[in-house]
Formats: C-alpha cells, structure tokens, sequence
C-alpha cells in the first residue's frame, strides 16, 4: 500500500491553494452611500462571524474603533474628526427621532452591534435611550446592578450614569472582557466617536449591566486567551502603530497604521504580528493592537463517483482541525486516502494545517472476482492474470497509473524465464566450488615439497 501511495504521489502535479479566509458580515440594514465607501464599512464585511453573538458584538463593535460622528446624512463615512452634530450611520440604521437622525448614539451604536452579530432581539430590542433600555431590561429579569456584585462577562451592555444624572443611565457600552478588578470595554459616543475604555469595578460611575439573552454557540475560549496568542484579524487600538520591516522595534519602518486599522495577523513571534503591508511581508508589534475575530477556515471534500463522503468543514484559525471520519464508498474501488491541494496526503484523522484546503477521494480498483475452476490451459498458481491500478481523481480530471499489470502469458513467460535462470545459477556455482577446491589442491602440494626440500 506504501509503495502505491508512493507511486501516486511522485505522479501528481499540484498546486498549493492556502489563503487567508473571511467569513464575510453583510450588514442587516441598506447602508448608506457615504458608509459603503468607508473603510469602517469594509472593516465589518471583513470580519469573520463565529455564531457566537456574544463574541461577534464586541467583534463587530471593535471594527468601528474611531468612527467619529459627522454633521449630516452626506457625512456618515465616519471620518470627519470635526463632525458635532450627532449623525452617524448606527442612528441612520435606526432611524430618525424627532424628525432627525442627529441624536445621542451611545444606545443606537450598541444596538447595532447586537443586531450584527444576529442578536438584535437578545436584550429586549433596538434603543436609542439608555433609561428605557435599563427600564426594559429590569422587566425582563436581565439587568444587575454594581453594586450586586455580579461580574460582568464578554457581549454584556454595561451602563453608566453621570454625578448628578436622575435617569437611571446617560450612557452605554458593551463589555470586552473583565482582567483583575477593571473591566474593559467599546464605546459608541465616547468624545464623538468609538472608542475603548477600562475602568475599576469598583467604579461608581458604573451603575450596572445587562444580560441579553444570548442564543448560540458560546467560544470556549474568550479575549484574554486570544490576545497575542492566535492568529486572525487585530484592530490598531493605539493612536497610530508603526510597521516594521521585521519582528523588532530596531527594524525599519515601512509605515504606520492609524487606530481602527484592521489588520490580518498571520503569524505571532514574541508579541509581534506578521502582516502584509502595501503587498509586502511586514510586522507590528501586538502591543498596540487587539484581537477582533479569528479566521475562518473551509475543507471541501471531493470524492467523484462515491458515496458517504463529509462535504464541507469548516474550523476557526484558533482550534486544532483534523480529517472528517467520513469514508466514501465507491462500487468496484477501495478509498485509500485524501489527495489535498496543497500536494500532500491525508488520512481520516490526520491534522489539518490553516488554510483553505480541497480534499479529493484517492481510489484503488479492485481485482477481479477469482473463479474456483480454472479455464483449461491456466496455471492455477498464476492468479486471476490480475489488474491492479490506483485511479486519482482530482478536480474532475481523471488519471491512472497502472502498478503491475501482467497477462497470464507474459506471467508464464516469467516463469520460464525464472526456471532458467535457475539452471544457469546453479552450474556457475558448481563451476567455482570447483575450480576453489583444485587451487587448494595445488597450494598444499606446494607447500609439501617446500617443507621436504628443506628439511
């Protein structure tokens, strides 16, 4: 079986097909035409959506680092630093209020991060009040105090009331994650535009938080293991990071990246993150930048002909992927292993690298059905004549090199040939026996009249 793999292989010419993958966001509402053209607006259909809403809101929240307010619906591209009058495209998503869509957005902006994430019904609705959404959450059992002592989680709202506010809340975010006694967090409306922030849990500013009522998968793993330990998309959280030519802060400069960038980390060498900078291999360093959501891998299996074969799998750029257990059944032919496209062989199991991958059902036929009664004239110890080749098929083409094919006459012809060659064998070595045995005659003949003569 080796020796066939072998054979098969050497034949095979392929061509690598890794990339870095997305699993692209499409925005829920008709976006503006000042957004789409927007790097905010390309930065969320980038993203990779996990199915864990929880995650994908903060994700989601996380490509709009620095998205600044603007001063009238021609001004939703979130670029204008001088913009004060409260337009943005999370409030154009919502709605206008009172005839306009230049209101408060701290509620809106969390509201859409929620729904595009496909969470929008998780925490009672979209809102653009953070008293009413307190008052709806406290409704429906999902609010916690601080002072409770409840701990915030990843994808919770956390609510804020300013030193000598009577609403229950002025001010809305949405929970990161929590690290020693300060919690992290992703603010729309925060000095006009999204930002991050942390505070003391302890802090009274803090007035409490909401639960929504996630439904989903849930990621074993939160933020803080991901930070700078797996590849996947990192947003610029610093005021701007340099790019280097090499993983050192002694390195060249090759640029900057503002806050907000979004980046396709690759690779991670000690808290540095390989990218690729104006289509050349850079890095920066993590320092400066924090994980927004992982890579999106798919492995499509091709087994032509066959049956039983997994389709499509797909894993995140932070789990450990292996070979489907499925085996596909094909009549007249044994499934020996997965041809990959990346020119490697792969069996049920085997892990698999980070990559889009298309697998495709490597086939032995098989030999013929062996008669009890041989016709006349067949040696019985010569076999069925049999037919023995391996058929790839790959990507639809169709090939077969064939491992020892013999015909019941070319096999009698060996076997002819083999008893002659024994014959042959057998006279030589009779020949040098004999000719060794008269040497030594003649030596010890020598040697005797030598040890007389002189003795």
């Amino acid at each position: 079986m080796k020796r066939k793999l072998a054979a098969l292989c050497a034949a095979l010419l392929l061509l690598a097909a890794v990339q870095i993958p997305t699993l692209a966001l499409t925005p829920s509402h008709t976006v503006s035409t000042t957004y789409r053209a927007s790097s905010y607006y390309k930065n969320l259909t980038q993203i990779t959506r996990t199915g864990d809403p929880a995650f994908d809101a903060v994700a989601v929240a996380l490509s709009q680092l620095g998205y600044h307010e603007g001063n009238s619906t021609a001004d939703l591209g979130g670029k204008n630093a001088e913009g004060s009058r409260n337009y943005t495209e999370f409030n154009y998503a919502l709605g206008t209020i009172g005839g306009t869509y230049g209101y408060a957005w701290c509620a809106s902006f969390a509201s859409w991060c929620l729904g595009e994430a496909g969470a929008a019904k998780s925490a009672g609705g979209a809102f653009a009040s953070c008293t009413l959404w307190v008052e709806a959450l406290r409704e429906q059992g999902i609010y916690r105090t601080r002072s409770s002592g409840y701990k915030p989680k990843t994808g919770d709202l956390i609510f804020f009331r300013s030193s000598g506010t009577a609403r229950a809340s002025d001010h809305v975010g949405l929970v990161r994650y929590v690290k020693g006694n300060r919690v992290y967090t992703v603010e729309g409306n925060s000095s006009d535009r999204v930002s991050t922030r942390d505070y003391a849990l302890s802090d009274t500013y803090i007035v409490g938080y909401g639960t929504p009522k996630y439904s989903g998968i849930s990621l074993s793993l939160g933020y803080t293991a991901l930070e700078d330990k797996h590849t996947g998309y990192y947003t610029v959280t610093n005021g701007f990071v340099n790019v280097r030519a090499a993983a050192s802060s002694g390195a060249a400069k090759r640029g900057t990246l503002a806050r907000g960038a979004l980046v396709a980390v690759t690779e991670i060498q000690n808290g540095w993150g390989k990218i690729t900078y104006n289509g050349a291999t850079a890095y920066i360093s993590l320092d400066y930048a924090d994980y927004n959501s992982p890579f999106s891998f798919t492995v499509s299996y091709r087994a032509p002909e066959g049956e039983g074969a997994p389709a499509v799998q797909t894993y995140f750029s932070f789990e450990r992927a292996a070979v489907a257990a499925g085996t596909p059944v094909r009549e007249g032919y044994e499934f020996l292993a997965w041809s990959g496209s990346d020119g490697k062989v792969y069996r049920k199991g085997d892990a698999l690298p980070q990559g889009n991958l298309t697998l495709t059902a490597m086939w032995e036929v098989l030999p013929a059905h062996v008669p009890e009664s041989m016709p006349d004239g067949m040696d019985g110890d010569m076999g069925t004549g049999g037919v023995l080749d391996i058929t790839p098929e790959l990507n639809g083409a169709h090939a077969s090199p064939t491992l020892d094919t013999v015909t019941p006459e070319q096999d009698a012809s060996r076997h002819t040939a083999a008893v002659a060659a024994g014959w042959i064998t057998g006279l030589l070595a009779a020949a040098l026996a004999g000719l060794w045995a008269w040497h030594r005659f003649q030596i010890k003949k020598i040697f005797t009249i030598f040890f007389l003569k002189w003795h």
